[in-house]
């Protein structure tokens, strides 16, 4: 029945802002078939999403939907079509039934209609021409399809590249301000400028250096640092090695040179004496001469004091570098105070002053103890052994040199960055943007000639599918026939009506509608005009070349105004004259013309259970949040409705759901839905009753004290000119007048037919 070169409408997958159409998104099970029906009060916005469809057909969104309507269908070979920009992917095999259709092509007050193209078959050439062309456009527009197709997904796959790219980016360089708006429009402008070679790439420890950079939210501190020695230093490291080898006993008297030990002591008994006049000596109780104190004082004459005085500096001295070098040490900065760019060399020229600073430090202290020991013995000849004897001072001056040089040089490059942060981490930024696209940029390279390739065999197609169109359509304007399209609406409209009072006749490019008489038909009743518009619409199908197995339809309510007889053959002219159409969706809010919908095509989808060939649908219309408005869903149809021809039971279930809860979503919809349960059960407890307000009579007696009376006597009298089949307007009874009509209504039923409500409820459960 259907091919596999049927494409169809498979999901309305959200309508949105759109009247009672607030926000709806489908399931992934709610899906259209070849054949679908979607039952809906009026109101419930069956019309609006017909002209959801009619946009569509026409190309633009049609004037009555709300400009900020927004939809996505999806149909069976994948295509989806939303609302920006529309998209027509069946050309025009969709056409759309509904009351702007028939408003489109009918003045009734003229009587009048538009023209329907029919293809003359009298220019046999041009028409055999026509039907040479028109699978090779069917061709090219596959071909088309299959290029747009490839074209979306090059394009699709170099979106999520450069997205992937600019993900990458903003993690590579994360905690960056420079990241946080970075996005793939980027990636496109910079691929777009310049190519980025292998040389942009970045080592592991220079990438890990410019992430650090990004990662500080300010810069280091500035350093005050020198690498310079304590000032002095050097020169008194000299000059002590020279106080520690220079000779001065040679100025004692001989006498002492044996025991040179007691050399200060005997200098400071000589000061005593004479301080004191001490003639005697204290010591051995002798006279203290003259001769002998002038002796003690040529030796210890000016020149001695001069040379202690000068060792006893040099300590003094000492002791204040060796402290020196010490602080020296510790302020030597560390390792993370200084700048990522720099570590890696100053670490290592750090380690090298430490070991020097060390070195110096263990040889200013053997000079101090050597010093220190000349002082406590002048006379004694000083010895440098050890290392120190070896140890080339000018050489270690040189080597440290070259270690203080690149270290301020470190220093200054640190107090640099510390002035030029903002630039360094700007900098930082662009040397890992340029690493991670030159580590993309094969890739780059690749989709983009992919998206080139896609975009010129896209355009190819398109051109020879316009070429092929426009071909058709000069040997279609060439062949139309309105007077053909007359002919066969005519039939249709004498078999619709079962009389010839219409007769449509060719005029000016479109028709006219005329009585027997010869005059224009200007006021024809609501029936007939039902029956010409559905009329026409159906000569369309096979109009302008169109394949039925090609069809896509959509009628909303076709059976407007109509009786029962009119009804059931609007019903069976549908159902023959789209057989063989590739989809029909039907909508509708009469319930006989559901249930005729719906038996034929259950009937369908049993005879090939193999493949989904039916789909039964309805409009789910609730009380928004605030109660006050409407919000419309497409669902699967109530079970009550598929599994039974009439309402009752579905009427039954919502009714008795209100009376248990004592609330209900569907407030539009319960005080109608009571009063027609409540009709239709009149006919059973009271048969000799043309209403259920005649019923109510017959058992007020009986039920009087078991139920709220007054409730069902509100409900009768504001709803007795109301219609189940509507529900536009928020009903007069308020929501706790309906629970209490709904509660007085189930009660009605249990009370009068006790057996019949415990057989509802079980169907109904």
């Amino acid at each position: 029945m259907w091919g596999a070169r049927d494409m169809i409408v498979r999901r309305l997958s959200e309508l949105k802002q759109a009247g009672v159409w607030k926000d709806f998104c489908a399931s992934e099970d709610l899906q259209l078939a070849p054949r679908t029906l979607i039952y809906g009060f009026n109101g419930s916005g069956k019309t609006t999403l017909s002209r959801v469809f009619s946009s569509i057909e026409r190309g633009n969104l049609e004037d009555r939907l709300p400009k900020e309507t927004t939809f996505k269908i999806e149909t069976s070979d994948g295509t989806i079509v939303t609302q920006d920009p529309i998209s027509n992917p069946f050309g025009n095999n969709l056409l759309v039934f509904n009351t702007d259709f028939v408003s489109r092509n009918f003045e009734w007050d003229a009587s009048s209609t538009k023209g329907i193209a029919y293809l003359s078959e009298k220019k046999v050439g041009a028409r055999k021409e026509y039907d040479e062309i028109t699978p090779k456009l069917l061709a090219a527009k596959q071909k088309t399809k299959a290029k747009e197709s490839a074209k979306r997904k090059a394009d699709k796959d170099l979106s999520d590249f450069k997205t992937r790219v600019a993900r990458n980016i903003r993690e590579v360089a994360s905690s960056s301000s420079y990241t946080q708006s970075y996005d793939a429009r980027k990636i496109q402008g910079h691929y777009s400028k310049v190519s980025f070679g292998p040389e942009k790439k970045l080592p592991e420890d220079k990438l890990k250096m410019h992430q650090g950079l990004l990662t500080q939210r300010e810069p280091l501190p500035s350093l005050a640092f020198s690498p310079s020695l304590p000032e002095g230093l050097a020169n008194w490291f000299k000059a002590s090695q020279s106080l520690l080898t220079q000779s001065v006993s040679g100025i004692a008297l001989n006498e002492f040179e044996a025991h040179s030990n007691v050399l200060r002591w005997v200098e400071e008994g000589l000061h005593y004496h004479d301080e004191h006049g001490v003639s005697d000596c204290l010591l051995c109780g002798n006279l203290f001469s003259e001769d002998r104190r002038a002796r003690l004082r040529v030796l210890f004459d000016k020149s001695w004091t001069d040379a202690l005085r000068s060792l006893e500096d040099a300590v003094k001295r000492g002791q204040e570098h060796q402290q020196d070098l010490r602080e020296f040490y510790r302020s030597i900065p560390k390792e993370v105070e200084i700048t990522a760019e720099e570590r890696k060399f100053f670490a290592k020229s750090r380690a090298l002053m430490e070991t020097a600073i060390k070195q110096i430090g263990v040889y200013v202290g053997e000079l101090l103890k050597g010093l220190e020991a000349r002082i406590a013995n002048p006379t004694k000849a000083g010895v440098v052994a050890g290392e120190i004897a070896s140890f080339d001072f000018d050489n270690w001056l040189t080597e440290y040199a070259t270690i203080e040089a690149v270290l301020a040089a470190a220093v200054q490059k640190h107090n640099d960055a510390f002035v030029s942060f903002a630039a360094m981490q700007k900098d930082a930024f662009t040397k890992i943007e340029a690493h991670v696209l030159a580590t993309n940029q094969s890739e780059w390279d690749r989709l983009q000639k992919a998206v080139e390739g896609a975009e010129t065999e896209q355009t190819t197609a398109q051109t020879e599918e316009k070429s092929l169109f426009d071909h058709q359509l000069a040997l279609r304007n060439d062949l139309q026939d309105n007077g053909v399209g007359a002919d066969k609406m005519n039939e249709l409209i004498w078999a619709y009506l079962g009389h010839k009072e219409l007769r449509l006749v060719a005029e000016d490019g479109g028709y006219k509608i005329f009585r027997p008489n010869g005059r224009p038909a200007t006021e024809l009743s609501e029936g007939e005009r039902t029956a010409v518009s559905f009329c026409y619409f159906l000569t369309l199908l096979a109009a302008e070349g169109r394949e039925a197995e090609d069809l896509v339809l959509v009628i909303d309510d076709p059976i407007s105004s109509l009786d029962t007889t009119a009804r059931t053959f609007a019903y069976s002219l549908m159902t023959r004259m789209t057989k063989k159409c590739a989809q029909v969706i039907v909508l509708t809010h009469n319930t006989s013309f559901m249930n005729m919908v719906k038996r034929e095509f259950q009937n369908l989808q049993k005879r090939d259970e193999t493949k989904k060939v039916a789909a039964l649908l309805s409009l789910d219309c609730r009380a928004s949040g605030d109660g006050n408005d409407r919000v419309t869903s497409l669902i699967l149809m109530h079970k009550l409705l598929v599994n039974y021809d009439s309402e009752y039971h579905y009427l039954f279930s919502i009714v008795q759901d209100a009376a248990q809860k004592k609330t209900t979503d569907y407030m539009f919809l319960l005080p109608n839905a009571t009063r027609k349960l409540l009709e239709m059960f009149a006919t059973f407890c009271s048969p000799g009753q043309s209403n259920f307000a005649g019923a109510l009579g017959d058992h007020h007696e009986a039920v009087k004290d078991k139920l709220d009376v007054r409730a069902l006597e509100r409900l009768v009298q504001i709803e007795s000119h109301g219609t189940i089949d509507g529900l536009s307007t928020l009903p007069d009874l308020t929501l706790e007048e309906a629970i209490r009509a709904a509660d007085a209504g189930i009660n009605f039923i249990k009370e009068v037919g006790k057996d019949h409500y415990k057989k509802m409820v079980k169907a109904c459960t």
